[in-house]
């Protein structure tokens, strides 16, 4: 981070020649007393005995409490004791001085004490650091740069401040590389397929929504800068399709050996993921150009093609509840825009009737997923995971879990097709504009999938948990309904049955979603090549970029 030997040198080296200097020009103003204290401190701090030295510059100070070298001699033999505290604060007396010299000296020590608590703070595992101390860490160095700078601004000659400037600016940037590395391994471990693909989905959107807003950013250098910006992340991004694909990999094979229909639905898969990488370097190669158009065009395929590899991939309970989720927030949007909550101008409405359109394609999987359910149901599949036989309890439990999954497998086989046509519709008068039309049919859409939700019966223990956990709770809801009451109790249980068989079938992709993913999958191949075009005239001239560089 910065030498420190290089450092305690000049703090010796600067500390003589301040002390030379002061027992010749102060010798006439200085009490004789001052003026040994001067000499014995000098020579306790040769010998290394920094306490001493502070001590006897501190009697020093006494006689000459307005000698503001005697103040930077004493804040030397402090540092070089360790103590930082009381040496930053003599430092900064020091700093205020007249003598151009002595105010350059105090900054740059002052920056060297900075750093070097932002070194003890690191550790000699810098890389290891938390998001804490890497953020408090970093702040201190950068303070150390702004006392360096001070120091420049009065000595600009200032050689060892300059190179430690230099040297904490290249040490911030690798660290921060050697940090977002980690994070992504660590991000990658610890996510699991699905997650993983929520989390790039999520960071596509991200990115596609700066994207747009550089078209509104005043002044060539600020955008410039922007779309650096934007293009690294995107890059990065395109990076993490790879790791995707390992999980994909694992997640349909598993321990076994994969057999014909499996390795093709693999195969599928990786095209489709290799796609979306592709589109997100496409993506930061215009935005280098500063295409900005092309660039967004490209951006959405790589947010459909991850649409299609999570269509593949999710099992019922995971798409039925993301239907449910992203449909009540496109309903909420499209009641504050009708209501003139919003200004309409401010809306996305691309990016809306875009996942009005998915809320489209996920119900549109509902059915043939619900078929696979209701085949494992009827085959004697349990859910029960546990090892050994299970309880009483655990055999009612999971029958009840069964029959409300057998009652939604029909009601999704029966009701999503007409979710589908409800939210396609939507999706169309959203891109016309037509809210109004769009809000019954968001709001029917809504309330089907809510109705195939599944409904299951509370359970006694969690009950008799509950209300042991809610004791404290009770006088608050005395105050509720009892109808209410009892209605939130069966939703937090009911939520909480769901996510558990969400769980338990998150990646187990059946033969006949490999076979379906097929199916589909050279169909799709054809008709995102016809989207690019249809993209790219819609999209060309409705972003003017300031091209005066």
């Amino acid at each position: 981070m910065f030498h420190n030997r290089g450092r305690w040198t000049l703090l010796r080296s600067s500390f003589w020649l301040c002390a030379v200097v002061l027992a010749c020009d102060s010798a006439h103003s200085a009490t004789a007393s001052a003026r040994k204290q001067v000499r014995t401190g000098l020579e306790q701090h040769q010998a290394g005995d920094y306490a001493a030295a502070a001590e006897s510059f501190a009697e020093a100070q006494k006689s000459l409490p307005e000698e503001p070298r005697v103040v930077y001699d004493r804040a030397c033999a402090l540092a070089a004791a360790g103590n930082r505290e009381e040496a930053t604060d003599l430092f900064q007396q020091a700093a205020i001085a007249r003598e151009p010299g002595l105010v350059a000296s105090s900054h740059y020590n002052l920056g060297c004490l900075v750093a070097e608590e932002a070194r003890a703070l690191f550790g000699d595992q810098p890389e290891e650091a938390d998001v804490a101390a890497r953020e408090q860490g970093v702040k201190l160095l950068h303070q150390a740069v702004m006392h360096y700078r001070d120091c420049l601004r009065v000595d600009s000659d200032h050689a060892a401040a300059r190179k430690n400037l230099e040297t904490i600016r290249l040490w911030i940037k690798h660290m921060e590389a050697v940090w977002a590395q980690r994070d992504r391994e660590k991000r990658r471990d610890e996510m699991d397929l699905l997650q993983f693909l929520d989390w790039i989905d999520a960071e596509q959107r991200t990115l596609e929504a700066a994207t747009k807003a550089l078209g509104q950013i005043d002044g060539s250098p600020r955008q410039r800068q922007a779309v650096s910006r934007t293009e690294d992340a995107q890059r990065l991004l395109a990076d993490e399709i790879d790791p995707l694909q390992q999980k994909l990999e694992a997640a349909l094979t598993g321990d076994q050996p994969a057999d014909a229909t499996t390795a093709q639905a693999v195969q599928a898969l990786n095209q489709i993921a290799q796609r979306a990488k592709s589109a997100m370097f496409r993506s930061a190669d215009e935005l280098v150009g500063r295409e900005l158009p092309s660039a967004l065009v490209a951006q959405d395929e790589a947010i459909d093609a991850l649409d299609e590899v999570y269509r593949a991939v999710a099992p019922y309970e995971h798409l039925l509840q993301k239907a449910t989720k992203v449909e009540q927030s496109l309903v909420e949007t499209t009641v504050s825009i009708a209501e003139d909550d919003i200004d309409e101008a401010l809306v996305d409405r691309e990016a809306i009737a875009r996942d009005q359109r998915y809320v489209a394609g996920w119900s549109e999987s509902l059915p043939a997923r619900a078929e696979q359910g209701l085949a494992q149901i009827e085959a004697g599949s349990g859910t029960h995971s546990e090892i050994g036989p299970p309880t009483d309890e655990q055999q009612k439990e999971q029958q009840q879990l069964q029959a409300a999954l057998k009652e939604s497998y029909e009601k999704a086989i029966e009701l999503a097709p007409k979710v589908t046509e409800l939210a396609n519709g939507a999706a169309s008068d959203i891109a016309d504009e037509k809210w109004d039309v769009a809000r019954p049919k968001q709001e029917e859409a809504l309330k089907l999938l809510q109705e195939i939700s599944p409904k299951t019966p509370p359970n006694e223990n969690q009950q008799d948990q509950q209300g042991e956990q809610n004791e404290d709770k009770q006088d608050q809801q005395d105050n509720q309904p009892d109808e209410q009451q009892g209605d939130e109790g069966n939703q937090q249980q009911d939520q909480q049955r769901q996510e558990k068989s969400s769980e338990q079938k998150q990646q187990d992709l059946s033969r006949q979603q490999a076979e379906a993913l097929l199916s589909k999958a050279r169909q799709r191949e054809r008709e995102y090549r016809e989207r690019q075009k249809a993209q790219i005239q819609a999209m060309q001239g409705t972003i003017q970029v300031d091209r005066d560089w």
